[in-house]
């Protein structure tokens, strides 16, 4: 379980006895918000923004964004997107292929949330996540990287991070995972090319939250990719992401070409393909902290007086 500040016994016993005393009550302080990145190189430039060159479509609830660029044998497309409604829609995309592009987009949901009860609550923060892809193909040098994460108050507390690289000696394939969301991606040899994100239902615990406590909630998709290839792109039926049917994704596909990649870093939110069927909204659910049994009770009471007895010993003797 993750607990940012581990509590002395004697403090975690009194935290425990309080959720007793009340019911649940969680609530938003603040609407939670949606921020979408995306930065991209071609042949050698500086790095440029992306999110003004691209096409932006913002609603009360979130945003989704689209681009494509190529440059003189060199080429990128990205679509990252959010929003907080229902249904909840998240994810992030970068590709390039060619003789030398980067590209890096996220997509950022953050919340803030306040326990108003007067009893400790255990949190829990639940969503779907979209089957991804984390891939290199063709003759060259790269890297593929996506990264979910999810934190409170800034500390991780479960990651899921795959990357792919290509050098003159072969594909590595490498993970640096915590908690549930350590399932998303896993490479199945040391020397895959391809690895496919796991499509379904994630939840992760966020903890204890105390009586009158406010935590923040941020959950972000990185994907990056970059790389120097002069042949063996690739292409398919799922160049735009494999996302829904919604937003601006029916723009991109009557005025962009089907896009072709030799590195490919992607994730989303629902898990569907074809629409709005099995989305999820995000949740939240608290419940009540479990009470010690009676016997656990005494024993920590115990020890809590043993521990003080101990420090007074340690003390008189010091003073003498």
């Amino acid at each position: 379980m993750y607990n940012e500040t581990p509590a002395p016994r004697a403090q975690l016993l009194s935290l425990l006895v309080a959720v007793a005393c009340a019911g649940l009550s969680v609530t938003a302080a603040a609407d939670p918000t949606i921020t979408l990145q995306a930065t991209y190189a071609l042949n050698g430039a500086t790095p440029a923004d992306a999110i003004p060159e691209g096409s932006l479509n913002t609603t009360a609830d979130g945003a989704d964004f689209y681009m494509t660029k190529n440059d003189a044998g060199s080429g990128v497309f990205f679509h990252a997107y959010g929003f907080t409604g229902s249904p909840t829609y998240f994810g992030a995309r970068a590709s390039g292929d060619g003789l030398d592009f980067s590209a890096r987009t996220s997509s950022l949901y953050s919340g803030s949330y306040t326990n108003n009860t007067g009893s400790v609550m255990l949190l829990n923060f639940a969503f779907n996540v979209d089957g991804g892809e984390v891939a290199l193909w063709g003759d060259g040098v790269g890297t593929a990287n996506t990264r979910l994460q999810v934190r409170r108050n800034g500390s991780v507390v479960s990651q899921g991070d795959t990357m792919v690289t290509q050098t003159a000696s072969g594909y590595t394939c490498s993970e640096n995972d915590i908690g549930a969301l350590g399932a998303w991606a896993n490479c199945s040899t040391p020397n895959d090319n391809a690895v496919f994100g796991a499509a379904g239902a994630y939840s992760v615990d966020m903890g204890l939250v105390g009586i009158g406590e406010t935590i923040t909630i941020d959950y972000d998709i990185v994907s990056m990719v970059s790389g120097q290839y002069v042949s063996g792109a690739v292409s398919s039926g799922n160049c735009y992401g494999g996302y829904g049917a919604y937003g601006e994704v029916q723009a991109v596909q009557q005025y962009v070409p089907c896009v072709s990649y030799n590195g490919i870093a992607r994730s989303g939110d629902p898990f569907n393909n074809n629409g709005f069927d099995n989305t999820a909204d995000f949740s939240l659910t608290a419940t009540a902290a479990p009470l010690p049994e009676p016997g656990s009770l005494a024993l920590l009471a115990a020890a809590g007086g043993g521990w003080w007895l101990s420090r007074r010993r340690r003390s008189d003797g010091s003073a003498g």
